[in-house]
């Protein structure tokens, strides 16, 4: 083709399928598709899958260097490429800068910017927390610190420990350390940056190095907003059971933190009525502690219209067990007719923040009617089980509050596999509740429990039948199970006077055998299995582990975990354990 031809339709084609030049279009065309595959990260084709976890490999200025020069740049490199977006809110630097940092990228190495100068004389801890990712969602698998000072020496204390959350390790969460002074001033915790910070690995564990001289709170959270604060009560949180104090000792020994939570919605009463068996139905606007509502009856409170300076307490509760719920059938004795409204003790089922409201339902009319309504048995709490010996205490529940009148001797009965009666003893826990207890039961049995019908009825006479109920429970036998048995030892600083308790719990989570310790030893015969151990020291003796509290503040009771897995065989003992509380 001769420059400067006018070129018709035909002869572009043919320009087109010159060899030559069509060689040189196609070459085109695939340096353009090389282009665009190379721009899209993406893991190699076929071939395993990358799940090897980030590292820090160097940083300026290094791990542990003194006279520092004056500056306000650190740099982190990382053994791979990082994922920019999970740099927020992780990147932890102590004494806290005032003002905002600032990030920027040099392939693997992030540049970290301060708002001012390094300070004379000083020591920084650099933390890198462990939700930092890289470009395949792999996680740091603990956090990194270093620390430099401008000064001639840098600090050496040390605080480690672990976070749990349902007895199991939790990952990611913030660990602060503040000034031992902050509990006078923890309502304003929500704009208190922590002085030091740091993140539980993926085995629960955390650590603080580099520290001065000092008594320190130690407070985990689960920072969901990523704004190194603790937006209390919305954010999950974690007590220790005392300040650490560092001094001449610079390594402390391993604190644990047990995860709590708040329930902060708000609470109120969507209805109140009168059922047809007397009973005050009431329906929340949430879900509560069943234990926490029978344990605290006498704050549940009926007012009658025409007389506000009245109150009349709860005498008892259905739902007295078992979970939560959120409605309740209550139990008031001499109830008259006349208008009423319910009223929920000040602080029993509040929110923090909401402490000084007591929540009230509105206006009902009660209209006493003769009570015609069968009873029903609602539970046999042991029916079907199989059970250790030490463990035959039982309970009925009955669906209304039941005349506990009645003849012992013929009322419920117990008998074995050979048809032999057995002795038993039972006592009215309420209203509601009968509990049974088997005198003299023994290994390898199965049980019989005869519930006469005839001899129960509710508060109008009303029989709860005219049959017989028939239920059966058994015992282990003793050649089934394994024993476990050892010794507990306390730390300086664990209060060895107060009730302890220990517990087996079985690698699956299925089962837990729970033993108060007597004279700070401990026995257990259990079915065999793998299991850890677990336990706590309870310091206010309600048998119940208990969290501590921020407000108003308490520490939570010394807690232990033991590493190891213990496993029991049939017919072993695996003896000398030692668990030790620091």
């Amino acid at each position: 083709m001769r420059p400067g031809k006018r070129l018709n339709q035909g002869e572009i084609i043919s320009v087109i399928s010159h060899p030559r030049i069509q060689h040189y279009f196609y070459l085109f065309i695939f340096c353009g598709f090389l282009l665009i595959t190379c721009a899209e990260v993406a893991g190699p084709p076929g071939g395993p899958r990358d799940e090897t976890a980030p590292a820090v490999v160097s940083t300026i200025p290094l791990s542990n260097n003194v006279n520092t020069p004056i500056d306000n740049r650190i740099t982190v490199s990382f053994s791979e490429r990082i994922d920019p977006k999970t740099i927020a809110g992780t990147i932890f630097i102590t004494p806290r800068p005032d003002g905002e940092l600032e990030y920027s990228w040099k392939k693997n190495s992030l540049v970290i910017s301060l708002p001012d100068s390094f300070k004379e004389n000083t020591t920084y801890v650099v933390t890198v927390g462990t939700t930092v990712r890289d470009l395949r969602r792999n996680r740091l698998e603990e956090s990194y610190s270093f620390a430099f000072s401008t000064g001639e020496r840098i600090d050496e204390g040390n605080v480690n420990g672990s976070v749990f959350q349902k007895n199991k390790p939790v990952a990611g969460i913030t660990v602060g350390l503040y000034e031992s002074s902050i509990v006078d001033s923890l309502l304003f915790l929500d704009s208190l940056y922590p002085p030091y910070l740091t993140q539980s690995s993926k085995n629960g564990e955390f650590e603080f190095n580099y520290l001065p001289d000092g008594k320190y709170l130690v407070l985990a959270y689960d920072d969901k907003n990523k704004n190194q604060l603790l937006n209390y009560p919305s954010e999950k949180f974690g007590l220790t059971d005392r300040f650490v104090v560092i001094g001449e000792k610079k390594q402390l020994p391993a604190i644990n933190i047990n995860m709590t939570s708040i329930d902060t919605t708000s609470l109120s009463i969507i209805s109140t009525t009168i059922t047809p068996d007397n009973l005050v139905k009431v329906r929340l606007s949430r879900n509560v502690s069943c234990e926490t509502v029978y344990e605290n009856l006498d704050k549940i409170y009926l007012i009658p219209i025409d007389d506000q300076d009245s109150l009349i307490s709860a005498v008892s509760v259905r739902e007295s067990s078992g979970g939560e719920t959120a409605v309740f059938n209550f139990y008031f004795a001499n109830l008259c007719d006349g208008s009423y409204r319910l009223r929920i003790g000040k602080n029993l089922l509040s929110a923090p923040g909401n402490d000084s409201l007591s929540p009230e339902g509105s206006e009902f009319s009660v209209y006493l009617k003769p009570d015609s309504t069968v009873p029903r048995l609602d539970y046999f709490s042991h029916n079907q089980k199989r059970i250790f010996p030490d463990e035959c205490r039982f309970e009925f529940g009955f669906s209304e509050p039941m005349n506990q009148n009645i003849d012992r001797d013929s009322s419920i009965l117990i008998y074995d596999s050979d048809d032999n009666q057995e002795d038993v003893s039972f006592r009215w826990i309420d209203n509601f509740r009968l509990g049974l207890i088997l005198d003299n039961p023994e290994w390898g049995e199965g049980y019989f429990v005869v519930l006469n019908e005839k001899e129960f009825s509710d508060l109008a006479g009303n029989n709860l039948g005219d049959s017989i109920s028939v239920f059966k429970f058994y015992t282990y036998d003793s050649d089934s199970l394994g024993e476990a048995s050892g010794i507990v030892e306390y730390g300086p600083q664990s209060d060895s006077g107060a009730p302890t308790y220990i517990t087996f719990r079985e690698l699956s989570g299925k089962m837990k055998y729970t033993q108060k310790v007597d004279k700070g030893r401990f026995y257990f015969r259990l079915l065999p299995g793998k299991y850890l151990l677990n336990g706590y020291i309870d310091g206010n003796d309600n048998g119940i582990y208990d969290s501590g509290s921020l407000i108003p503040f308490r520490f939570a009771e010394t807690m232990a975990f033991g590493t190891d897995t213990i496993r029991v065989r049939a017919r072993f003992e695996t003896a000398g354990l030692v668990f030790r509380f620091e």
